[in-house]
């Protein structure tokens, strides 16, 4: 099994450091981690859930010791980036600087919509779901359109229990799926979900097959931040992805995919 996404205490809303995290992965089976605490942000935007600039290089130490303590399983430095309309110039100046095996999309906040309406809060009394799920569909095509990151992280994190963007929003989602083909980046099934109200990972497996139908890449990751969180539900997802008939996912090294067939 492949983890392709887990965090630490550096982006000061996880607990536990590197080694914690790598054992507990090492107990479960997992052959293949990768570390993705979020990047720092200009402005000291969103401070409180992301890196300071002065911890990268205690991020990168940490990786590179628990690779050389961990020979058994394999490590890899990556980075959560978020996609935020106008910091397109930093982000790609940012990866230039490191050597990270991936790097994850993510869009939690939307750049035209009012203070405070991050994806996990946002309040539009005038506004159908609908139109909310489209404004957030969009945002992800302009990030995946940049060519700036490898994985579409949690990509329906704005969707409230009940209300699919598959069923609400389909010819969005069809654009959004075409132009994550066209990009060639990968598809993340993230198990965070499962610990959340909606109850089901993000993408919802009900999206599985149009990922299967237009030959999208998956990987898989947990979105831990917590140790105890690693490798959440993956057991009854990788089962759902063989009835689906998907029987490879991809991990990443130096920004490249690697395929992994799933047993």
């Amino acid at each position: 099994m492949v983890d392709n996404h887990i965090h630490t205490k550096l982006c000061k809303h996880a607990e536990g450091n590197v080694f914690d995290y790598v054992e507990k992965a090492i107990s479960l089976g997992i052959n293949e981690i990768s570390f993705t605490d979020h990047i720092p942000l200009p402005n000291n935007f969103d401070l409180a859930h992301r890196m300071n600039f002065d911890d990268m290089d205690t991020y990168t130490r940490w990786i590179m010791r628990a690779q050389e303590k961990y020979p058994e399983i394999k490590i890899r430095c990556g980075i959560e980036a978020d996609f935020y309309e106008g910091f397109e110039e930093y982000t790609e100046n940012f990866l230039s600087q490191y050597k990270f095996d991936v790097v994850i999309m993510s869009v939690h906040f939307l750049r035209h919509w009012p203070k405070g309406n991050w994806v996990f809060d946002y309040h539009f009394p005038n506004k159908s779901t609908e139109e909310i799920y489209g404004d957030y569909i969009f945002t992800l095509i302009k990030g995946i359109n940049t060519g700036l990151f490898d994985v579409l992280g949690h990509l329906d994190i704005v969707k409230t229990p009940g209300d699919s963007l598959l069923n609400k929003n389909p010819s969005e989602v069809n654009q959004l799926l075409m132009a994550l083909k066209k990009s060639g980046m990968a598809i993340e099934i993230n198990t965070s979900g499962y610990r959340k109200n909606t109850g089901e990972p993000y993408p919802g497996l009900d999206w599985l097959p149009s990922i299967r139908e237009n030959s999208i890449p998956l990987t898989i990751g947990s979105d831990a931040h917590h140790p105890d969180q690693v490798g959440l539900n993956f057991k009854s997802v990788y089962n759902k992805l063989k009835e689906e008939n998907i029987n490879k996912i991809v991990v990443f090294e130096n920004r490249l995919q690697v395929e992994r067939k799933i047993n």
